[in-house]
């Protein structure tokens, strides 16, 4: 597994994919999102008196001779900066499944092109990850560094070949994993196949309200489907560990079918009402394209 993982490290690319956010940055760095900062931004604001912004080469004439009593209007601009984006990681056992596709490397694929995007949008990245216990290896504080998309992936990498990975278990840090942000508001991509119990992922969701989540979903078909029609089989529940024996007939794929759609649908409403935006749901193959076009049709 080491080797294998190594060589997908060694060959990936990151991708480049696009996001927008309709709420106003806090921050001074300079960037590309809309601040309540007034400066020499070109996004126009409104007007002052030339004694509160004396700034002579922004007197607008015709604003000035329409004032009671005159005075002298400026034009005043807001400025630009940069948003917070982080990626934030479930890496329980769950997440170790392995059918249709390689979940850790479509998790590290991901997230290195997610900072990849971030920072060449002009923001800062971070990310942290967490199972039982917030994953000390994975955090990167928020950066505007141009290699952190390389530092990401060889952090992932690590992590999944150490044997903090093998022995995860449930997702129950991630409330926690999500507190560390603070409470600036930021944009957060929230990465897991969520099967998480509905406590968890209310008490989730909960922490994370201050800020724009966008619950990126991977879940693996052969985990559900792709089952002998007929006969004995002995299924693991891969975070507690819990084997039994099922007798597959076709009633009990009727019912696995029906609790796919049921999860899904639950999930998607436990999203809506939490006020996160669209889930992206997070094909094998993704595109960066599907994924720029999700995130543009979807701000929150």
């Amino acid at each position: 597994m080491k080797s294998h993982s190594a060589h997908l490290h060694a060959a990936f690319e990151p991708r480049q994919f696009f996001y927008n956010i309709n709420w106003r940055s806090r921050t001074y760095h300079a960037g590309a999102t809309l601040t309540s900062h007034h400066g020499n931004g070109s996004d126009f604001a409104g007007f002052a008196s030339l004694l509160a912004c004396p700034d002579p080469k922004r007197i607008d004439i015709r604003a000035s001779v329409r004032t009671v009593p005159q005075q002298w209007l400026v034009r005043t601009y807001l400025e630009r900066a940069a948003v917070r984006v982080f990626a934030i990681v479930d890496v329980s056992s769950s997440m170790l499944f392995q059918g249709e596709a390689n979940m850790r490397q479509q998790v590290t694929e991901f997230v290195s092109s997610l900072a990849w995007s971030a920072n060449r949008q002009g923001d800062a990245f971070g990310m942290t990850a967490a199972n039982d216990a917030v994953q000390s290896a994975w955090q990167i504080m928020p950066t505007f560094q141009p290699g952190t998309a390389q530092v990401a992936a060889e952090k992932i990498t690590r992590y999944w070949q150490s044997n903090h990975a093998l022995s995860a278990r449930d997702a129950s840090a991630i409330p926690a994993a999500i507190e560390e942000i603070g409470p600036q508001r930021a944009l957060v991509f929230l990465i897991s196949d969520f099967y998480w119990d509905t406590p968890l992922l209310q008490q989730s969701l909960k922490a994370a309200q201050a800020h724009d989540v966008i619950p990126v979903v991977l879940r693996d078909l052969s985990a559900t489907e792709g089952m002998p029609a007929f006969g004995w089989a002995r299924l693991r529940d891969m975070e507690s560990g819990e084997e039994r024996s099922w007798m597959l007939r076709k009633r009990l794929h009727q019912q696995i079918g029906a609790h796919v759609v049921q999860q899904k649908h639950i999930l998607n409403t436990q999203f809506m009402k939490a006020g996160t935006r669209s889930p992206l749901w997070l094909a094998p193959q993704w595109r960066a394209e599907e994924v720029s076009r999700h995130l543009m049709e979807t701000m929150a």
